[in-house]
């Protein structure tokens, strides 16, 4: 139902906010140690101030948990903020060579888990708008026309064909994984929808079953193979004095104080050379004596 969707839901950007926490502290761990190893590396300023917006992020993704069903575009917000700080970290470890394309896959895979093939495709396209922007800004140097100095590319860029088939590559993959990881998702979603289906039918089944039981004037014990108690119905617990919840999981005999040779015939009433009745007196618990008979 709705209140295991919204569960799920929370779960699912839960383990996101976890991911973007464990990921943000690897990156800052090794921002740290290059800047301390190898100074100038990489910008240090804009690495650090991508890794301190993502943890002030997901502080604001914890706080607004509660109210991610009810208001889908929050989802849809932190899946696109993913995309950008993805693109910071590529634009300031080197844009178009950057070793780090590929961690668009992230995001694209992370929405589609949570929006299925429509969220996978919203955030491949976005990404690949984002990688585009990247490229054209470094490689016909936009970047001091647009305000972003840090995107500004030093030494030799690639040929251009090299970039093109590149950029090509990284958005056919980026399309690639929405649509596979979506249609897995879907699946799954359909998949978990049918058993729930299933599951309320045979609850239903269960429960009408049971009335049924609960509705015969006579008394209706059933046992598995052992001898143990399966259902016992209203009647029965009218007629013997034990309410249903004592007896069920217990054996038969014990329950009724059977003498051993009515336990024993009991155990034969499936043989057909056998007659298809047991009889035997009983003492209720009110202290009446009751004729008992099995079928």
């Amino acid at each position: 139902g709705a209140a295991v969707a919204e569960r799920d839901l929370r779960r699912k950007l839960f383990w996101l906010i976890a991911i973007r926490v464990g990921i943000s502290s690897l990156l800052l761990g090794s921002a740290v140690f290059v800047q301390l190893t190898s100074p100038g590396t990489y910008l240090g300023e804009p690495l650090f101030l991508l890794i301190g917006v993502t943890y002030a992020l997901n502080i604001l993704w914890t706080l607004t948990l509660k109210w991610a069903e009810r208001y889908r575009w929050i989802v849809d917000i932190q899946l696109a903020c993913d995309a950008l700080i993805v693109s910071g970290f590529i634009a300031v470890t080197g844009g178009i060579t950057s070793y780090f394309a590929a961690l668009y896959v992230l995001p694209i895979a992370a929405a589609s888990s949570v929006q299925f093939r429509r969220g996978g495709m919203m955030i491949a396209t976005l990404s690949a708008l984002l990688y585009l922007g990247i490229v054209l800004t470094q490689y016909f140097g936009l970047a001091g026309l647009l305000g972003v100095p840090f995107f500004d590319h030093d030494g030799t860029l690639p040929p251009l064909r090299i970039v093109a088939y590149t950029t090509g590559l990284n958005v056919f993959l980026f399309f690639s994984i929405a649509f596979l990881s979506g249609s897995l998702a879907d699946r799954l979603q359909r998949a978990g929808a049918r058993l729930e289906r299933a599951s309320n039918e045979i609850a239903d089944l269960q429960a009408f079953n049971q009335h049924v039981i609960d509705s015969l004037a006579s008394g209706l014990a059933t046992t598995d193979r052992q001898g143990r108690i399966l259902t016992f119905n209203r009647a029965a617990e009218a007629i013997t004095g034990h309410p249903a919840f004592s007896v069920v999981g217990r054996r038969l005999e014990e329950v009724l104080e059977l003498p051993p040779n009515v336990a024993n015939e009991l155990g034969h009433l499936s043989d057909p050379s056998r007659g298809r009745r047991v009889e035997t007196s009983y003492r209720t618990g009110d202290g009446r004596q009751i004729d008992l008979g099995f079928t």
